[in-house]
């Protein structure tokens, strides 16, 4: 069984460095790592040795908020961590009309347009999406600017009929 660790405040910091393209400077959880890759977010009053304790008994996903994912080079926002973080995201930001929206849910990637290209020119990596004023989710560009693909997990995702 793979033993979670705490982010103290260096590993942390790293992570919300890793998150600098979407303008994120603070995130007021504690942040849980159950593996290798996976961020769980947690706001409880519960000390570390209760959580380290409960981590023996049952799996700490059940105590927080499933926040993303932390790669060696870049992270990714999970869609309720967006939510969460909505007012400081200003960054990476990529807004999708409405046909890609509706193919955004289905899990497609979204196919960008011309003017999306040019907009979005100088964008890398992991996008915050919108619709609206609504972030739906969290895609990453492809290095030739032609789609953002989806991370909407699929018990979010429409059914096609």
């Amino acid at each position: 069984m793979v033993r979670f660790q705490l982010l103290d405040n260096p590993k942390k910091k790293k992570f919300i460095e890793k998150l600098g393209n979407l303008g994120v400077e603070k995130i007021p959880f504690l942040l849980l790592k159950p593996g290798q890759e996976k961020v769980m977010a947690y706001s409880g009053s519960l000390a570390n040795v209760e959580l380290y304790t409960l981590w023996e008994t049952i799996n700490v996903e059940s105590i927080g908020l499933y926040f993303g994912k932390e790669f060696p080079d870049e992270a990714r926002l999970s869609l309720d961590a967006l939510h969460v973080l909505k007012d400081q995201i200003k960054g990476n930001i990529v807004e999708l009309n409405e046909e890609q929206t509706k193919e955004w849910f289905l899990g497609k990637p979204a196919i960008l347009t011309q003017e999306q290209k040019e907009k979005y020119s100088e964008i890398k990596g992991f996008v915050a999406v919108k619709f609206h004023e609504d972030f739906i989710g969290t895609g990453k560009i492809s290095e030739n600017r032609e789609f953002i693909s989806s991370f909407l997990p699929k018990e979010r995702r429409v059914r096609s009929q």
